[in-house]
C-alpha cells in the first residue's frame, strides 16, 4: 500500500476517533449533564436528614409527659453511608467515634424521651428513629407536633472517604407545636395506682380507669394496664402499644341505665311502674335468668330495685314495653353505633345493629348490656347526659396547641351541646343511680362527704370470632359520678376477667371509690353531705 493511502487511512481514523470523543463530550456536557452531575455528586454528597426538634406534649398543669433533648449520632462514608450509633449520649458517641477517628464522623440529633416512663402510655404512644409519630397522640396529632426536618451534608473523595470538615448544615430543622392534654398527671398516677393494685388483687387479663370532668367532657385520667414504657416500646409487646380505651366491648349491667332512661323518655314506665318478680323469662325463643339469686320481696319489682338488684328478668319486661325500634333510637339518642370523634386514630364506632335486622333474642339481650358492644368513652359520654340535665359532653383529651412562640393558639373547649333525653329523665335516672349506691349492688361505693350514683356490670366476654359467649369468663365494670347535687366527676372502672370475683361490687367499686374521692377533694369539689 502506497505511503500515500496510508497516511489518509490514519487520518480517517484520527477523524472517526475524534468525532468519537466530541459525540461523548456532548453526551456528556449537554445531552446527560445534568444525570452525570448527580451521578457524581451523590459519589461524594450525602444528604443526611436530622430528627426534627418536635413539640412537647403536657399535661393540663403543664407538666411535661413528652419532650425532645440533643443526643448525638455516629456515621461513615467509607464504601457508603452507614449509621454506627444513633441517638445516644455525648459520651457514648465519643466514645463510639475514638474506635475508628479517620473513618467515622459525630452529628448532633433530636431524641423524643417519655420523662414519666410509663405514665399514660397508651394514650401518648410513641415515635420512631427520625421522630415521627407511630401511636397514640403521637401519631394522631403529629401534624402539629412534628415540626420541619432538618438536613446536614457530607463530601467524600472518590473513594468514598469523608473530607476533613465537610459536615454543614444545610437546612435548620424548625421546632413542632405544644400539644396540652386535659389529662392532669396527679389524677392519672392515682388511677394507674389503684387499677395496677386491683389487677393484681384480683389476677385480671387487663383493666381501664377513665376519669372525665362531668362538666366539660375533659378526661382527667385515663389508666389502661397492662401497659409499657414508650422510652423503650421496642421491648414491649405490641399488643400493649394500642390504647384499648379505644375499643369496643359488651357493657353488661352498666347498660341498664340506657334502658332505664329510653323507657322513661318513651313514657312506657315510670318511677312508679311494677314489673314481674321472675327467676326466669323466654324472649325469641331464648331463656334468660338472673345472674345471681333474688330474694323475693313480693310479686313485683319496682324501676328502682330493678336496677339496685341489678335484674334481667326485669329489664327484658321494659323491653318488650319500648319494642325494638323505639328501643334502638334511644339508644342512638345516646351516641351509640357512632364514634365520638376523640381524637385518636383506630376509634371503633362499637357495635349496633340496626333494629331491623336485630334476631328476635336481641331485644332481650341487649337491655343487659349483651349482643351489643360500646366503648369507654361512649359510655362516659352517654351517662354525661345524666350529669347535664339531659345534654351530653364530648370526652376529648386535647386541650390546647400552641407554638413555642405563641404565634399559634387553638383551644378545645366542649360544652353540653347534644340532648340525649330530656331534664325530667335525666333527673328521674340520677336518683335511680343514687338508690343503686345506698341500698343496692352499689354500696361500697358510698362516701363520707359526697353523695355518689353508678351502676355495676358483668358481662360474660365474647368468644373471638363472634362465635358465642366464654364460659367462666366476665369483664366487672362500674360507671358512676358524684356530687349529685351538682355532678363533677364520672369515673368508669373496667376490669377484664377477674379471677376472685366476678361482681362489680367488690372488684370495681373498690377502685372507683379511692379514685374519685381523691379526685374531688384534689379538684377542691364542694361537699354535699355535711
Amino acid at each position: 500500500m502506497r505511503l500515500k493511502t496510508r497516511l489518509r487511512l490514519v487520518f480517517l481514523f484520527f477523524l472517526i476517533g475524534f468525532a468519537a470523543v466530541v459525540i461523548r463530550l456532548v453526551d456528556l456536557q449537554i445531552i446527560h449533564h445534568k444525570f452525570y452531575l448527580e451521578k457524581s455528586q451523590n459519589q461524594r454528597l450525602r444528604i443526611i436528614p436530622i430528627s426534627t426538634n418536635r413539640g412537647d406534649i403536657l399535661d393540663a398543669s403543664g407538666d411535661i409527659l413528652a419532650t425532645t433533648i440533643d443526643s448525638y449520632s455516629v456515621f461513615t462514608n467509607k464504601k457508603g453511608f452507614s449509621w454506627i450509633v444513633r441517638k445516644v449520649s455525648e459520651a457514648e458517641a465519643a466514645g463510639a467515634l475514638a474506635k475508628n477517628p479517620k473513618e467515622y464522623r459525630m452529628i448532633k440529633e433530636k431524641k423524643r424521651i417519655y420523662p414519666k416512663e410509663r405514665l399514660c402510655a397508651q394514650l401518648l404512644g410513641f415515635v420512631g428513629v427520625d421522630n415521627q409519630g407511630l401511636s397514640g397522640i403521637e401519631v394522631s396529632w403529629d401534624k402539629y407536633l412534628q415540626g420541619k426536618t432538618g438536613k446536614v451534608v457530607t463530601e467524600g473523595d472518590p473513594t468514598g472517604r469523608e473530607l476533613y470538615g465537610a459536615v454543614r448544615e444545610i437546612e435548620p430543622s424548625g421546632d413542632g407545636m405544644n400539644v396540652t392534654l386535659t389529662i392532669d398527671s396527679a389524677i392519672q398516677y392515682i388511677a394507674e395506682r389503684e387499677l395496677t393494685k386491683q389487677i393484681k388483687g384480683t389476677g385480671a387479663v387487663s383493666g381501664m380507669i377513665l376519669v372525665m370532668n362531668a362538666k366539660n367532657g375533659e378526661i382527667l385520667a385515663l389508666a389502661s394496664k397492662p401497659d409499657f414504657n414508650p422510652n423503650y416500646f421496642g421491648k414491649a409487646e405490641s399488643r400493649l402499644w394500642h390504647p384499648r380505651f379505644l375499643d369496643p366491648y359488651e357493657p353488661g349491667s352498666t347498660f341498664k341505665l340506657v334502658l332505664a332512661a329510653a323507657g322513661l323518655e318513651q313514657g312506657v314506665i315510670n318511677l312508679d311502674t311494677k314489673l314481674n318478680a321472675l327467676d326466669l323469662i323466654e324472649i325469641g325463643g331464648r331463656k334468660v335468668t338472673n345472674s345471681h339469686r333474688i330474694d323475693w320481696k313480693s310479686s313485683t319489682v319496682s324501676i328502682s330495685e330493678m336496677l339496685e338488684q341489678s335484674i334481667n328478668t326485669a329489664t327484658v319486661q321494659v323491653g318488650v314495653l319500648l319494642g325494638a325500634r323505639k328501643y334502638y333510637e334511644g339508644i342512638k339518642r345516646f351516641g351509640f353505633g357512632e364514634p365520638i370523634g376523640f381524637g385518636l386514630a383506630g376509634e371503633s364506632r362499637g357495635i349496633l345493629m340496626d333494629w331491623r335486622k336485630w334476631p328476635k333474642a336481641m331485644i332481650g339481650m341487649s337491655t343487659f348490656g349483651q349482643g351489643l358492644a360500646v366503648t369507654p368513652l361512649q359510655l362516659l359520654q352517654a351517662v354525661s347526659a345524666f350529669a347535664n340535665k339531659g345534654k351530653m359532653v364530648k370526652p376529648h383529651v386535647v386541650k390546647k396547641i400552641e407554638g413555642s412562640d405563641a404565634n399559634f393558639v387553638k383551644a378545645f373547649d366542649e360544652r353540653p351541646d347534644k340532648r340525649a333525653v330530656s331534664e325530667k329523665t335525666a333527673r328521674e335516672v340520677l336518683s335511680l343511680m343514687r338508690n343503686v349506691v345506698l341500698r343496692g349492688t352499689g354500696k361500697k361505693a358510698a362516701m363520707a362527704y359526697f353523695t355518689v350514683g353508678g351502676k355495676t356490670g358483668t358481662a360474660q366476654k365474647a368468644a373471638p370470632g363472634g362465635r358465642g359467649y366464654l364460659k367462666n369468663s366476665y369483664i366487672t365494670s362500674f360507671i358512676g359520678l358524684a356530687p349529685l347535687n351538682d355532678p363533677e366527676v364520672i369515673t368508669l372502672v373496667i376490669v377484664d376477667a377477674p379471677q376472685t370475683s366476678i361482681w362489680g361490687e367488690t372488684v370495681a367499686v373498690p377502685p372507683f371509690k379511692t379514685v374519685t374521692e381523691y379526685t374531688l377533694r384534689y379538684l377542691n369539689a364542694k361537699p354535699d353531705m355535711l
